[in-house]
């Protein structure tokens, strides 16, 4: 039996946030039980807004158990709040340092 893998995704760019879904989706479809955590910050928090292109693809992986979280001090830089994303998405107070923290954690790391 495979041990459970988990994997934490970075967005920083909103070019890539469709991407940065269809890994995620892959990774829920190809590997049984994987845990997956997708952290934005910078540009990459403007691909998870509500009522935006991705909202249907994070509904369904949200389903599948993916984490959705922002960063706080991109949303507090970008005049942004909790209100502006579906009410599924966490913060975290820094985007990079949850990135540190899941790897020293022994999370595998992706950036598309």
């Amino acid at each position: 039996m495979m041990p459970t893998l988990r994997v934490v995704i970075h967005l920083d760019e909103r070019e890539k946030a469709a991407l940065a879904l269809r890994n995620a989706n892959n990774l829920v479809t190809d590997l049984e039980g994987v845990e997956i955590e997708v952290v934005t910050h910078a540009d990459g928090v403007e691909g998870l807004r509500a009522g935006g292109p991705n909202t249907d693809i994070m509904d369904l992986l949200v389903g599948q158990g993916v984490r959705f979280v922002v960063c706080e001090n991109t949303l507090r830089s970008r005049s942004l709040s909790e209100k502006d994303f579906p009410g599924y998405v966490e913060t975290v107070g820094s985007g990079i340092v949850e990135l540190i923290v899941k790897q020293a954690e022994g999370w595998y790391y992706l950036r598309p």
